[in-house]
């Protein structure tokens, strides 16, 4: 066994009957790490689960678009994307921000995506001491609260960083890995890395795509902020300057455009130069302005060399006190001029130009954005090249690591396709709200893969897919979800699961929201045996059950906690640390007025914001409002207990802190009664959803 990374020779290796030696046949050169292959020698597969996706929120599509879709029929709580819209914007085609794991998203992207997408850049974390904590502003005046890295963006960092380098290696090489299969035929990958580990991730890549498919190691520029080393005599290193753009193709084939540069012309008026060559082909060697070559050549063939030639003299004749550059764009930026200097040689002009051919060392561009929104943000103007260089208005651009999503803002602007993941809750909420800040910006998805992400996660955690074992894996299920919850297990009770102190528990599915008729039924056994507390926890929650079916437990003498049960329960180093926190689910109240146009104003009146003791007291001491800890709201103003479909949004910018509670005017055009859902996400990216009934008459 390899103890270390390094670089090894693989082989193969015949046995001889009856002789111990083994033939050892070198074929590649190979980057190794523990963990790579399993004990017999095999290499690890990379785990391939292909799960539907659940569209949780839809963006900038029209109402008529939306009864189009669905028929007048109702669907269910979450849409199950089916990858049927076409492949360009005017087949139907809509943007995706999916959030999750990306070896789980790309896995199940395959089915509908392999082979499609021309352009995927990833920035993967590459520094060891990686923070995911970043500053948020709170409420109308900015306080700044540090947003801790959640449980779910630490176990990124475990996952990536908890075993070194090699785990690093192994995160990445999974992934490359299904890239391959989803890149076009045509297509490139960049990632972006430090130098600290971009030559380690070159190997993987060499081994992944082929070493011929290696296009170009970039040079970007990396601004030093602090230059903290000035207090110091002597220095272990120098500061780092640059990051890398390590470039690859899926086909040794491929072309690009060239890639053009913005430049200040030295010579705005353009300037002569010999036209004469030192190669030697004898064919280039014609008679030209009275002079034929004994040696050397001419540097272009000869119909267009005399062409040029035609060109300078019409210009002669033709310039009325033009200069030559006014004479070139007054007929059109292309005509070509080959003249006989003063002294005698003949020399072709070049035009002023304003670009220049770019190479692999780009020092005119910054990585990353002075002013961020989210840590290691890259610099737009990056992006803006990255993508307008290696693809063309139409195309499919992949960001699995989206962050902030500059590539898909970037993407969204140039008029490119997209489609962009991320672990991390917030960093979809705020990608999110920068695209919603783009003008005119196209529908998109908000995806997950939710109850059929949990419905694995059970499957793979507590027992096998077969029908005789789905029985044991629910107790399985309800016994770790009580123990996580500090709550022991009871029996002789159709729904109670468990009890706390003087509560009793009921969880809810992996697969299905916690209904009424659920809650109901626990109520009703909890009267049964004289016990007046009761906590339910539940991944997702049936519309409008909330506040509705507190105040009628309340009502029923049972006090009634409802309470999230967090994504973090699936990532079992957060289990091991003992990382999981539960949390109520949030509310929040509105006030509906119909004005005598019988047109509708929703405002927010009251929010109850759960996760209060994560922010610090000081901190804490100086929220008046409970609007501050709001950072969006939205209304999907005829919810269909389908898709959450953003009708009007509101949500604070760093410019802009002021939050409007109250929501623009909306009139419906047939009478009746219509269902309104409310979504707030809060100030650390958790959204709350309730639903409220009016009824319309004209």
């Amino acid at each position: 066994m390899i103890a270390d990374h390094a670089l090894k020779y693989s082989y193969r290796i015949s046995k001889n009957e009856g002789n111990a030696m083994a033939k050892i046949e070198i074929t590649k050169t190979e980057l190794v790490w523990p963990g790579k292959y399993n004990e017999d020698g095999t290499i690890k597969e990379v785990p391939r689960v292909n799960l539907p996706f659940q569209v949780i929120e839809t963006i900038n599509e029209s109402q008529a678009t939306r009864k189009a879709k669905i028929g007048g029929q109702q669907i269910g709580l979450f849409d199950v994307w089916e990858g049927k819209e076409g492949d360009t914007f005017e087949e139907g085609w809509k943007n995706k921000l999916i959030w999750g794991d990306n070896l789980l998203v790309m896995g199940s992207l395959l089915e509908k995506f392999a082979g499609k997408i021309d352009l995927i850049y990833i920035d993967p974390p590459f520094a060891t001491g990686a923070d995911f904590s970043f500053p948020t502003a709170v409420g109308d005046n900015s306080l700044l609260v540090t947003k801790e890295q959640s449980i779910i963006e630490e176990k990124a960092y475990r996952d990536t960083w908890g075993g070194g380098i090699e785990s690093y290696l192994q995160m990445i090489y999974d992934r490359l890995i299904l890239i391959r299969e989803l890149l076009s035929e045509n297509g490139s990958i960049v990632v972006h890395l430090a130098p600290t580990v971009s030559h380690q991730v070159r190997c993987a890549m060499d081994e992944v795509f082929g070493s011929h498919n290696f296009r170009n190691e970039i040079i970007v520029n990396r601004p030093i902020s602090k230059n903290l080393q000035r207090q110091f005599d002597t220095i272990t290193a120098l500061p780092q300057g640059h990051d890398v753009l390590l470039w690859y193709s899926s086909n040794l084939a491929t072309r690009v455009q060239n890639l053009l540069i913005p430049y200040k012309a030295k010579h705005p008026e353009g300037y002569w130069h010999r036209f004469w060559s030192g190669a030697d082909r004898p064919t280039m060697r014609y008679e030209l302005l009275g002079e034929t070559l004994s040696h050397g050549q001419w540097k272009w063939e000869e119909q267009r060399a005399k062409r040029a030639v035609e060109n300078y003299k019409r210009y002669l004749a033709e310039s009325r006190g033009r200069t030559l550059v006014e004479y070139w764009r007054d007929t059109g930026c292309q005509l070509e001029f080959i003249r006989k200097s003063e002294t005698g040689t003949v020399e072709n002009w070049f035009p002023p130009r304003n670009d220049k051919i770019g190479d692999t060392v780009w020092e005119d561009i910054k990585a990353y954005e002075n002013q961020k929104d989210y840590p290691t943000q890259k610099h737009r103007e990056l992006l803006e090249r990255i993508i307008s260089w290696l693809t063309k208005e139409g195309d499919l651009v992949l960001d699995s690591f989206c962050g902030s999503g500059t590539t898909l803002a970037v993407a969204e602007k140039l008029g490119r396709r997209w489609i962009g993941c991320d672990l991390s809750r917030w960093a979809i909420h705020v990608t999110r709200k920068r695209l919603l800040s783009i003008e005119n910006c196209r529908p998109f998805d908000v995806l997950n893969l939710g109850k059929y992400e949990r419905k694995y996660w059970m499957g793979v955690t507590f027992g096998d897919k077969k029908k005789d074992h789905q029985q044991i894996a629910i107790f399985q299920y309800i016994a770790f979800m009580l123990k996580l919850y500090r709550a022991e297990p009871i029996t002789g009770m159709q729904h109670i699961h468990g009890k706390k102190g003087r509560a009793l528990v009921h969880i809810g599915a992996v697969d299905a929201p916690v209904t009424i008729d659920e809650v109901n039924a626990c109520i009703e056994e909890c009267l049964a045996v004289d016990q007046k507390e009761l906590h339910v926890l539940g991944w997702e929650w049936e519309m409008g059950m909330t506040p509705y079916i507190v105040q009628e437990a309340k009502r029923r003498g049972i006090k009634l906690l409802l309470v999230t049960i967090p994504r973090e329960v699936m990532e079992q180093q957060a289990v091991d640390k003992g990382d999981i926190q539960f949390f109520e689910v949030a509310h929040l109240e509105v006030d509906i007025k119909k004005d005598k146009n019988c047109q509708i104003t929703v405002s927010l009146t009251d929010f109850a914001f759960p996760y209060a003791d994560m922010i610090p007291e000081d901190v804490r001491a100086k929220i008046k409002k409970w609007s501050d800890y709001i950072d969006y709201w939205a209304i999907d103003w005829n919810f269909q207990n389908d898709t959450f479909m953003n009708g009007w949004v509101a949500y604070r910018t760093r410019k802009e802190r002021k939050l409007p509670l109250n929501s623009d005017p909306h009139k419906y055009e047939k009478p009746g009664k219509h269902t309104i859902m409310v979504k707030v996400v809060d100030i650390f990216g958790n959204d709350t959803s309730q639903t409220f009934e009016v009824n319309i008459v004209h």
